[in-house]
């Protein structure tokens, strides 16, 4: 029956061909205008996201104590901290990859030869090296007791502290090459001491990470000279760590840690929060110009509706003789539904077209237009098309499928009342009606 049922409507639309090419041609702008404005967001998110770079970072979070407190609420004091205890749970939220607490020697100079200059020596879990994803320039990636991976540029900013002068002028130190001591200073008698620690480096980490200027140690050693510098044993159930870093398992999947970790009550931020960030802000986009094209498709549902109801006048006597001859509501209704889905799905089906169309078109012309001689993109974009490959429009297959769907259910939601509307007409009535 519903197969009869469909052939008849598709039939009276053929009737009527000058009136569905309009009426679909609404709901063809429509479609259009939301597959479209949706494709740029994802387009110009690509862009971004590729000026960003792909790097490990890109999945990697800070945990920090939250201190935005409002007054006369809870206090810094009372906030969770980094303790150990703390620092186990985030192993447990989904979509961690490892979970890398760090601490940081609270004092102290490097010195090589007649150079002196600082660094940040950072203490972690020489288990957890191998996770960090670090290439070397030289050396081997281990981090045995006493030894140290020293960060690409900490003998960047030396200097000597005998020079004459009040001109200061930095020197670069191969600290890899070059022997040099980790001198500490203790302040907590009325006599300061000194201690001095030979370097043992063990790999030079290549440039570009997050510890281009840091020095890694074993966390158990940190440790150790911070008892030393404070005059504090260590507590492992008072301990607060300095810093957590952890990185998920993917990019998709920051955005999830990220809420779990403030649900725990911390901050967090850093790349992947940025990224986070990022795409939301696209999301917003996406809804906002998604709704603009939206109401193209309102418009159009207007224009379905108009003609569904023009067809119904039309067609008066046409619906009692359906009747008269053993059609139910039920059949008259489904006939004027599948003609105003037809028409929704019609519709729906050119304005795919005609974007996949449109998007070809200006990507081609994007990849063939000139380029600024400065290391720029276009001319007439702020950023360079190249890093996207020249698709300022990117249209998904589900992009796609979603826009043929709420083509199709916005003909049918336009055509229900008038449908109802058929479907109620009394036979005796509509037979009488010229």
């Amino acid at each position: 029956m519903l197969y009869e049922l469909g052939l008849l409507a598709i039939g009276n639309l053929a009737r009527a061909r000058a009136r569905l090419a309009m009426t679909a041609g609404g709901v063809l702008v429509g479609t259009t205008a939301v597959i479209l404005l949706i494709a740029l967001t994802i387009g110009l998110q690509n862009a971004a996201e590729a000026s960003i770079g792909n790097d490990a970072s890109l999945t990697e979070i800070e945990v920090y104590p939250n201190y935005n407190f409002m007054p006369g609420g809870e206090q810094p004091e009372t906030l969770p901290q980094l303790t150990v205890e703390n620092v186990q749970t985030f192993w447990n939220i989904p979509g961690v990859a490892f979970v890398l607490p760090m601490t940081r020697l609270q004092g102290g100079q490097i010195t090589a030869g007649k150079y002196s200059g600082y660094a940040d020596i950072i203490g972690i879990d020489p288990r957890l090296v191998p996770y960090l994803g670090l290439q070397l320039q030289a050396g081997e990636l281990t981090l045995e007791k006493g030894q140290m991976l020293i960060g690409a540029h900490v003998g960047d900013y030396f200097y000597d502290p005998k020079a004459s002068g009040d001109t200061f002028e930095s020197v670069m130190v191969d600290l890899f090459t070059t022997p040099f001591r980790l001198e500490l200073y203790q302040y907590t008698g009325t006599t300061p001491g000194t201690r001095k620690i030979d370097g043992k480096p063990s790999g030079l980490i290549m440039t570009g990470g997050r510890f281009d200027y840091s020095i890694l140690m074993p966390i158990e050693d940190v440790i150790e000279y911070n008892e030393w510098i404070t005059g504090n044993e260590f507590d492992p159930e008072t301990f607060i760590y300095d810093q957590v870093i952890i990185r998920s398992t993917s990019r998709e999947t920051t955005n999830a840690i990220s809420t779990a970790i403030r649900e725990l009550g911390f901050a967090s931020g850093g790349m992947g929060e940025y990224l986070n960030q990022l795409n939301n802000f696209f999301g917003t986009m996406r809804l906002m110009l998604g709704g603009v094209g939206g109401v193209a498709l309102l418009v159009a549902a207007f224009g379905v509706a108009n003609t569904m109801t023009m067809a119904i006048l039309e067609r008066t006597k046409e619906i009692g003789l359906m009747k008269a001859i053993g059609a139910t509501d039920r059949d008259v209704l489904t006939v004027f539904l599948i003609e105003a889905g037809l028409v929704g799905l019609s519709g729906g089906v050119a304005g795919v077209g005609l974007s996949f169309f449109l998007q070809n078109l200006v990507n081609q012309a994007l990849a063939n237009a000139p380029t600024d001689t400065s290391g720029g993109g276009g001319y007439f974009l702020p950023f360079d098309t190249s890093q996207i490959g020249g698709n300022l429009f990117v249209i998904p297959p589900e992009l796609a499928l979603f826009a043929l769907a709420l083509a199709t259910a916005v003909g049918l939601g336009a055509g229900l009342y008038p449908s109802l509307r058929a479907a109620r007409l009394p036979p005796v009535i509509a037979l009488k009606m010229e």
